[in-house]
């Protein structure tokens, strides 16, 4: 779907309008009153309470429409009808309703004003976040692609309207950012899980995807303010797009040398970098921990590393890295996992998925016009990916082996695999490079599902400044992040008594453990966090932007931490 600006209005199949439940609905519309002027009589307004998550068309009657459609001015070219409504319509059959020359801008040829305006409830202005206009554009694209409407129209105006409410807070909210909001909705509710159905969405095989979303800004200043937010939203639904269709992909098809040729195209497209190894550099380099887990699988196992270094990049010599778990199925090894739910484990390189599709949302912004070019930063992506399999030559409970740190770990369990991946590219991270963060992303432990729900990704870290600015973004694009605490003192519980370190501690606050071991191969002087994203990673629960499967939870709050600049 298209996203294009206008300042003039022009056909469309349909206007949407987002509304609150305790505001009048015409006063998002009072700039195009003048143009749609029969919604005022329109009787579908009458019972609407706006609702989070619901709508209503308002429907131009038909023989009006024929009626104010066929009046056209002196050089023959069709007039919208500002001063046309239901009423003038009826008075006009019988009295042929006189329409002020000078009442309208006259149209195109063969243009007319939108029939129908679609109104979605955001419920109560007090309650009013970014995620709420964002669920109500996308639920009303869900309508326009049932409807099977190709031109929908959204007015900027409409969004002004919403910071005007005095409920609505203005400090962190801004016309810009609504914008953002509102073309990720409308995107991201295109999204389908059927990439894999011979015959997707209707019988017919085929599944409808409107043409294009207009956003009108009738006052052209607009026009500068809105259109970069929109183009970084269309990045964004891209990446986010990616990143599911490679997670809700089953384990036969999203392979580590999958990931690998995804990630190689990534690179060719957008001119990054991409380095990848198998497991005999691996082997001969010391990256025992990390083979270990893949011992046991027929597929081999790949570290891929794509890689941002532009001349101008400030930080040339001290990169950002982003580290995510690629485990493209987790059976949990000889410490088989139960059954049921299994089926879901190929979600187990949501992390890795994560860094493909933020990159692949870096290189659309880089690309899109007149927006902010690509952050000139060192950015380095590293993916360390493999199935965690049982067969004959999988790894023991109770196997010693040496990380590429040089500290040697007893897995005690091997369906705690996720850590022995992670803890070898930590050190890689460190040894090749002297990052000026790193942050690494895993579905790694069910501990913190239990501890903070489906929806709440876990921020651990070792760094203030660098936990607080996660968490300031994540507010701002609604994604659920809550810091959490990581004791040194508890350090005993992970000694080993024939190695180093275990790769489990104790049940009882198992996400805490994980990231405390994590911590155990990370410098002092290098800030870190470490985000466990077990719960919102992969969901049941479908949502008017997400139809359940793969989120691509923690994208949009990365992005905005490589793109936004140093203070």
């Amino acid at each position: 779907m298209d996203i294009i600006f206008q300042t003039i209005l022009n056909d469309a199949d349909c206007i949407l309008i987002p509304v609150f439940r305790d505001k009048d609905p015409l006063t998002f519309f009072q700039y195009l009153d003048r143009s749609v002027h029969w919604i005022k009589n329109t009787p579908a307004l009458r019972d609407f309470k706006a609702k989070k998550d619901s709508a209503v068309i308002a429907y131009l009657p038909e023989d009006a429409y024929e009626f104010l459609s066929s009046l056209k001015n002196e050089q023959g070219k069709r007039l919208y009808h500002p001063q046309a409504d239901v009423e003038l319509f009826m008075d006009g059959l019988e009295k042929k309703a006189e329409i002020p020359e000078s009442g309208g801008s006259a149209a195109e040829d063969g243009a007319s004003s939108p029939r129908r305006v679609l109104f979605c409830g955001m419920g109560k202005t007090e309650e009013f976040t970014p995620a709420v206009l964002r669920d109500a554009v996308a639920t009303g694209l869900k309508i326009c692609v049932e409807l099977k409407l190709k031109r929908i129209l959204l007015p900027v105006e409409a969004l002004a309207a919403i910071l005007q409410c005095r409920a609505v807070d203005k400090t962190v909210l801004s016309l810009a950012g609504l914008a953002e909001e509102s073309v990720l909705g409308a995107l991201l509710s295109l999204y389908s899980r059927e990439l894999y159905k011979s015959r997707p969405g209707n019988n017919d095989g085929a599944r409808f995807t409107p043409e294009s979303l207009t956003l009108l800004c009738l006052d052209e200043s607009m026009e500068e303010q809105v259109m970069p937010a929109a183009r970084k939203a269309q990045a964004l639904a891209h990446g986010i797009s990616f990143t599911r269709n490679l997670v809700n992909g089953p384990a036969n098809i999203v392979t580590p040398t999958y990931l690998e040729t995804r990630a190689q195209n990534l690179a060719r497209r957008y001119n990054f970098s991409c380095t990848t190894m198998g497991p005999d550099y691996l082997r001969n380099e010391g990256y025992r921990s990390f083979l270990a887990v893949a011992k046991g699988s027929a597929e081999e196992p790949r570290l891929i590393i794509l890689e941002h270094n532009p001349k101008e990049a400030q930080n040339k010599d001290k990169p950002i890295v982003i580290i995510g778990k690629g485990i493209t199925f987790d059976s949990g090894g000889l410490c088989l996992k139960p059954s049921a739910g299994m089926h879901e484990m190929h979600c187990d390189m949501a992390g890795a998925g994560t860094v493909l599709g933020l990159f692949a949302a870096l290189g659309e912004a880089g690309l899109a016009p007149k927006t902010k070019k690509l952050a000139q930063r060192h950015i380095v992506g590293i993916m360390p990916c493999a199935e965690n399999m049982p067969d004959g030559k999988a790894a023991h409970p109770g196997d010693i082996v040496t990380t590429l740190a040089g500290k040697t770990v007893e897995i005690t369990n091997t369906d705690a695999e996720g850590r022995l991946l992670l803890c070898d590219c930590l050190a890689l991270a460190q040894k090749r490079w002297s990052p000026l963060a790193i942050i690494d992303m895993a579905t790694l432990t069910g501990a913190c599902v239990v501890a903070l729900g489906e929806k709440t990704t876990g921020l651990f870290g070792n760094n203030d400044e660098l936990r607080d600015k996660l968490m300031r973004l994540s507010v701002k694009n609604s994604e659920r992040f809550w810091p959490m605490p990581i004791y040194d003192e508890d350090l005993d519980a992970l000694k080993s008594e024939v190695a180093d370190l275990n790769n489990v501690g104790p049940r009882e606050g198992g996400a805490l453990f994980a990231a405390l071991f994590l911590k155990q191969f990370v410098e002092k002087t290098t800030p870190w966090a470490h985000l466990d994203i077990a719960g919102p990673a992969y969901t049941s629960k479908k949502t008017p932007t997400c139809p359940g499967g793969a989120s691509g939870v923690g994208l949009r709050t990365l992005f905005d931490y490589l793109i936004e600049p140093e203070k």
